[in-house]
């Protein structure tokens, strides 16, 4: 596939997430630009009593163009 000329690929952004009974988001609890911070985050909210909880990737793109692209 070739990328329009410009193009800029999103960064990634690693957010834990809160699940409700039927796994559905229902609250962040932070988003980090790695996903050993994300784990981490992960770690300490289940040592404090947080139970599930996933890390989900966010494309963030910084063009509205690219965006577009990537639809």
């Amino acid at each position: 596939m070739e990328l329009p000329k410009g193009y800029r690929e999103p960064k990634l952004v690693y957010a834990v997430e809160l699940l409700d009974e039927d796994d559905r988001s229902v609250g962040q609890l932070g988003a980090f630009v790695s996903r050993e911070m994300a784990e981490a985050c992960v770690a300490r909210l289940e040592v404090e009593g947080c139970t599930d909880l996933v890390i989900n990737m966010i494309p963030v793109h910084t063009r509205l163009e690219d965006w577009q692209f990537d639809r």
